[in-house]
């Protein structure tokens, strides 16, 4: 009998670790526009870290089943969602500050990031907030930023959903659902209303294409006052695009094939700067119903 319950208790820490070793098809953030509600800012504060080598199941575990609940209880903390890094894409021009091998994004609404990092910064001194075990809270451990909403999330101009296969399809697999995400700066000599203009016009056109179901573009939301000085630059924009396919690799080519072709328009940004990177999601996203059921 011992030898049957240690093969379970194998088994089913097996079963806990596939979500962060292998494709997952949650639904990607919340649904809607995602605007700022009337007198407060909409903000995607995005966390990337990596966990001490050795202690990947109890980060894993603990972050996404303590330390999310932990935070969206908080006033104006009001989503959040775990991702994983797609290395293998290429081209590959993502430098060696995006490298960090996980993703959370953390949906934020209020007037000001400085009222948000008070409340999370007393219920983590408190106590209400536990720290993840594994998690390197180091200066050069985890990059974390914000970007403030631009303007309201844009669905397929088709109307299309993600793909379900039909009840009867037993062949069918779902797609996997990545995010990716584009840090972009203008080119020199291009102003930001000429970018921001171009960059819609971009987002029209790739949301044409298979694969590709949603964007929202945001700006850089400098920290408040009270933040820890990063040596870190940033760039002015982020597009967070939302995809299904097979592979994120096959979503990259058919854009890269589109932009090659001019059916969809590339952008005077700045190739110093420029940064792209796949996720694919490894959580559902939460919301404070989620506890409060």
């Amino acid at each position: 009998m011992s030898g049957i319950f240690r093969l379970f208790c194998i088994g089913f820490a097996i079963m806990l670790m596939l979500p962060t070793s292998v494709p997952a098809q949650w639904s990607i953030g919340q649904k809607g526009s995602r605007e700022p509600p009337p007198g407060l800012n909409r903000y995607a504060y995005l966390v990337m870290a990596d966990p001490f080598p050795g202690r990947e199941f109890e980060f894993n575990d603990f972050y996404q089943n303590v330390h999310m609940g932990d935070l969206v209880q908080l006033p104006g903390w009001t989503g959040a969602q775990r991702f994983r890094l797609v290395p293998e894409v290429t081209p590959r021009n993502i430098k060696p500050l995006y490298r960090r091998g996980n993703l959370i994004i953390w949906d934020q609404e209020a007037t000001g990031l400085e009222e948000l990092r008070r409340d999370a910064n007393a219920a983590i001194s408190g106590g209400k907030s536990r720290l993840i075990p594994g998690f390197d809270y180091s200066a050069e451990g985890p990059v974390s930023v914000t970007y403030q909403v631009l303007s309201a999330r844009i669905p397929r101009p088709d109307g299309r959903k993600p793909f379900i296969p039909d009840y009867a399809d037993t062949k069918t697999p779902r797609p996997n659902r990545y995010v990716m995400l584009d840090f972009l700066d203008p080119a020199a000599g291009v102003s930001d209303t000429a970018f921001e203009a171009a960059l819609s016009r971009r987002i029209a056109e790739a949301l044409g294409l298979p694969g590709f179901m949603a964007a929202q573009p945001f700006r850089f939301a400098p920290p408040p006052p009270s933040a820890r000085p990063s040596p870190l630059t940033f760039t002015r924009y982020l597009v967070i695009w939302e995809t299904e396919g097979m592979r994120a690799q096959e979503l990259q080519d058919t854009l890269d094939a589109a932009t090659k072709a001019g059916e969809v328009k590339a952008l005077a940004a700045d190739p110093a700067t420029a940064q792209s990177s796949w996720w694919v999601t490894i959580s559902p996203h939460i919301t404070k119903d989620d506890f409060q059921r």
